[in-house]
């Protein structure tokens, strides 16, 4: 449509953003039955000068997690129906030995989660492919011959053409000004061409989206980044090539470079360089685009030094003499063009999906890269339609990609530079699923935080609260209990204390810090009918009992499961986990809210702290202290009382998450450090020890609990996920008829225990469950969960998996760093199935 064509005074959906995101939601909405969207950019149609116009169009399927591996893929299989994707093939290769290890698990991560055709190359192998390269550099290759390069601005343009034939409108050359709101909701888009009124907005602007944050005040964690893209004059090594049968991709993750095929020239992008951060609102307009001969306002003045030396903290080698180790022909050639190009990074590397929780029909889409852009639109379509992100209409945990993930200080400036230069720094690095950020840390800190310093806690970052994981104090009773030796990769970032924590928490008693857990208020008179209306069991019970649940979608995806404390008859608190699970799940909640007064809903995310102690001594540490009374009879499994310890008032929680008999004990934040310290110094005698969270989710696996994010996700339903025991059908919820529906139809797939059968044996999350009467590699389901058991002494792993496969004593095998090791289905829990333990 022309540039010059007026613009429509109403529409239902504008989508503010005409690159390969946007152009992909306004398709898929067009699919769903939309008609009434409009599109606009500032730029021209369809190379708006955004990051789709530079893009290199690399799309390597398999990524670091299961959401951005599907969307990956499906991104491929769309714009190969569109006629926009070069299918070449796609080879990281490994410059170290450890590379080569990871290689072997991302090849495992792959299989898990649907790329079937991934192989393993030796180093003659890739150079039969890519015959430039030196093959003695390297130690082999991980090859998808499914990968391959998107035409980025065709599949925008093709996209936009089928939109249009369903009646979408697309306008270039239109900028926007304003975003108007009113009364909670969102009105209308200003251009400079005219104002366009809007039952929904969707911002799919990429390096832009602060901006539009700006307009309607609300924080949208995101920082552009250039990074650099050069094109080398011919190659010898490529003379004469068929410009039909194109050389597979290249990674050279060890030095953070990539490189693609130009005819007879090569391409070589760059990461291998210290962050190079803009503002948005420093982005380059017209004026200053054409004084420095720039085409695009994503692209940036290429710096040499960032190539020809060596400004990457983490690397001893310049981008260039990198490059030419791995490709030796470069050291004689001359680079033809050369760009930094912007795209943007987000503070933990993921997208930005979803709806504004405070504005109504706000929709986001950022932070996305070509490789993801297909899939992204995909699921923010059928979301704005149904209410419900899909992937291709079916379930899909876009859990982190939610806005509503990031935490309030994920606000703020400072944070996101720092959390976004280092998401840059580490695209490519090797990062261990332990390593924890360096920048940006101890924001959040429970009142227990300086005692667990001395005691030696290692903390991890959750949501910005500094969470313990172990203490090295616990290492001294190593003497006591035996703890196994990992192999190299699982054994970085861990100790042995988490071993002893496991093992100590079952024959005396250890102390939690549950301070990160989210308690979620609902009072009111109508507090019972509407969490009826929210919750898949039944919580109407007597003042003091709780009930254990999951909150659902309009799918059956299981967005929550919580436990439901009811203190009064008015009165709830319902406490789900931590980090992300503040934001997320209190969001869910408030929005379902009845508006009539009858609820009020209010998150304790930061005014209580708690402590959990667990073990078989926890009745003789607590009851001295407490003015409850904690025998069975007066205080029973699942019940809740508010009492104090001591001059202190607590919430006391009869359950257990590690599984044993035990409370967990909340506090107005201001008496945490008493609430620790007259815990611990009661517990003296009976030997207590501090125990992480790492111990805590290995004890829970033997116990069969499950972890809301890992092995309950939106993508599995409660019957699916084996919580369907917290599902009662006699009340109304939401997701109640896709439950029905599972439950009267039957699943396919349902979770289950594996244990590895060889003493000692360990694996990791995400790898791939195999079929042990086939030759090849037939995947059954991948491992969402895994841990050592040392109670049952065994390795464990949580797997989905096929329901007729998913039975007791059935033989499987788990591959892991290119091994197969032969495991065996069991039935659950593995530990104490009778729950004496808890009982007594």
């Amino acid at each position: 449509m022309s540039t010059g064509t007026t613009l429509p005074d109403t529409a239902g959906t504008v989508i503010v953003g005409a690159g390969c995101v946007g152009c992909s939601a306004a398709y898929h909405l067009a699919r769903l039955g939309r008609e009434d969207v409009v599109v606009v950019d500032q730029g021209p149609l369809f190379e708006t000068g955004g990051s789709t116009s530079h893009a290199p169009g690399l799309v390597f399927q398999t990524a670091g997690n299961r959401l951005m591996t599907r969307m990956a893929s499906y991104t491929r299989e769309l714009y190969e129906d569109l006629e926009s994707f070069r299918t070449c093939g796609g080879i990281e290769v490994a410059y170290t030995e450890d590379r080569w290890n990871y290689l072997k698990r991302k090849r495992e991560r792959g299989q898990a989660h649907g790329i079937e055709d991934g192989e393993l190359l030796s180093p003659g192998e890739v150079a039969e492919r890519v015959p430039q390269i030196d093959e003695g550099v390297i130690h082999g290759g991980y090859y998808v011959p499914t990968d391959g390069k998107a035409h980025a601005v065709d599949a925008s343009a093709t996209m936009a053409e089928q939109a249009r034939s369903a009646g979408a409108e697309f306008y270039g050359e239109t900028t926007v000004t304003d975003l108007e709101t009113s009364d909670g909701g969102v009105e209308a888009v200003v251009t400079d061409r005219g104002r366009i009124a809007a039952d929904e907005v969707l911002i799919a602007t990429n390096i832009w989206g602060p901006l539009f944050g700006d307009m309607v005040d609300v924080d949208i964690p995101l920082v552009p980044c250039a990074h650099q893209y050069l094109v080398s004059d011919g190659l010898e090594a490529l003379r004469g090539a068929n410009r039909e049968i194109e050389q597979p991709l290249l990674r050279h993750q060890d030095r953070s470079l990539y490189f693609r095929q130009h005819g007879e020239s090569y391409g070589v992008g760059s990461y291998n360089h210290e962050p190079l951060l803009v503002d948005p609102e420093d982005i380059y307009g017209p004026e200053k685009l054409e004084d420095l001969g720039l085409e695009y306002p994503s692209l940036r003045e290429f710096t040499a030094e960032h190539f020809y030396e060596n400004t990457h903290p983490d690397h001893d080698q310049t981008a260039y003499d990198a490059a030419c180790e791995l490709v030796p022909e470069l050291r004689d050639a001359e680079f033809e063009s050369a760009i930094n190009g912007m795209f943007c990074f987000t503070p933990d590397g993921m997208p930005i999906l979803g709806p504004t929780e405070s504005i109504d029909g706000l929709w986001w889409a950022l932070a996305i890269w070509v490789t993801q852009s297909g899939g992204a639109g995909s699921i923010v379509a059928y979301w704005m339609e149904d209410g419900v992100p899909r992937l291709d209409g079916e379930r899909v945990d876009a859990t982190p990609a939610h806005l509503s993930r990031f935490q309030p200080h994920a606000g703020s400036r400072e944070y996101t530079r720092g959390r976004g230069a280092q998401q840059y720094q580490e695209v490519y690095q090797l990062i261990h699923p332990r390593e924890q950020p360096e920048v940006q840390r101890s924001l959040r800190r429970s009142p227990f935080y300086e005692r667990q310093a001395e005691l030696g806690a290692e903390f991890y970052d959750a949501g910005g609260w500094e969470t313990p994981q172990w203490y090295e104090t616990n290492e001294s009773l190593l003497e006591e209990y035996d703890v196994p030796d990992r192999p190299d990769w699982l054994d970085r970032g861990w100790s042995k204390a988490q071993g002893v924590e496991h093992q100590a928490v079952r024959d005396r008693v250890a102390m939690v810090d549950m301070t990160t857990y989210t308690g979620i208020e609902v009072t009111g008179e109508g507090a019972c009918e509407f969490l009826q209306s929210l919750l898949t069991n039944d919580v109407d019970v007597s003042p003091g009992r709780i009930r254990y649940a999951a909150m659902c979608n309009e799918d059956g995806g299981v967005l929550a499961d919580v436990t439901a404390a009811r203190l009064a008859a008015d009165r709830y608190v319902l406490f789900t986990g931590g980090g992300n699970s503040a934001t997320l799940h209190s969001r869910w909640v408030r929005e379902h809210a009845p508006d009539d007064g009858s609820v009020s809903v209010t998150t304790r995310d930061s005014s209580l702290c708690g402590v959990g102690v667990f073990g078989p001594d926890a009745r003789n540490v607590l009851s001295p202290l407490v003015e409850a009374d904690l025998s069975n009879d007066a205080f029973p499994f699942y019940t809740a009382r508010e009492t104090h310890l001591e001059s202190l008032p607590v919430t006391m929680l009869r359950l257990s998450y590690a599984g044993e008999l035990g409370w967990e004990l909340y506090a107005p934040m201001e008496y945490g450090a008493r609430l620790w310290e007259t815990i611990e110094d009661a517990g003296d005698e009976y030997g207590i020890v501090p125990m992480g969270w790492a111990a805590l989710d290995s004890t829970s696996m033997e116990k069969g609990f499950r972890l809301w994010g890992t092995d309950v996700t939106p993508e599995y339903n409660p019957y699916e996920a084996g919580i369907g025991f917290a599902v009662d059908l006699e009340t109304d919820f939401v997701g109640k008829d896709a439950l029905v529906a599972a439950r009267d139809e039957g699943i396919d797939r349902k979770i289950a225990p594996i244990t590895l059968d060889e003493p000692g044996s360990l694996v990791d999350a995400g790898h791939p469950v195999l079929d042990p009467d086939t030759d090849g590699d037939e995947v059954l389901g991948y491992v969402a969960r895994a841990d050592y058991g040392y109670t049952i002494d065994a390795g464990i792993a949580y797997a989905y998996l096929p329901a007729d496969v998913a039975e007791a004593g059935r033989a499987v095998e788990i591959r892991y760093e290119n091994e197969r090791h032969a495991a065996t289905v069991r039935d659950g829990p593995l530990f104490d199935p009778d729950r004496e333990r808890m009982l007594r």
